[in-house]
């Protein structure tokens, strides 16, 4: 039983180690995706040609400085957010697939795998 105990409590390290390292990048992604965004929406603002040739179509200053300021400003969640979503969402999916499983079918299988392994055990 030792030999299961570790290799699967192995995997579980292994496994848990390289999701969150997964999801860590993704979030970073996302981070610097909407970061490039604002970025890109700040500089198209204040190169603008809007009321460049005609003062008239020129912006008031306090709507250009709202607009500036809702560019520069982060307006998406923080990446420890983002996380607490993805894992809520997990969740919820693995809580929807064990209500909607049926475990009659779950049982026979994993006895199914187990007498699988104990022919293999022996045979050894």
């Amino acid at each position: 039983m030792s030999f299961f105990t570790g290799f699967f409590s192995g995997f579980a390290l292994t496994a848990s180690a390289l999701y969150i390292t997964i999801q860590v990048h993704r979030s970073n992604r996302h981070a610097q995706k909407q970061a490039i965004r604002d970025q890109v929406q700040a500089i198209n603002l204040l190169a603008s040609p809007r009321g460049a040739y005609d003062r008239r179509l020129l912006p008031a200053d306090e709507e250009l400085s709202t607009r500036t300021e809702g560019a520069l400003t982060p307006s998406s969640p923080g990446m420890k957010d983002q996380l607490k979503h993805q894992w809520n969402e997990e969740v919820r999916k693995l809580a929807r697939k064990a209500c909607d499983s049926r475990w009659e079918d779950v049982r026979d299988t994993a006895v199914e795998g187990w007498r699988g392994v104990k022919r293999l055990v022996k045979r050894d």
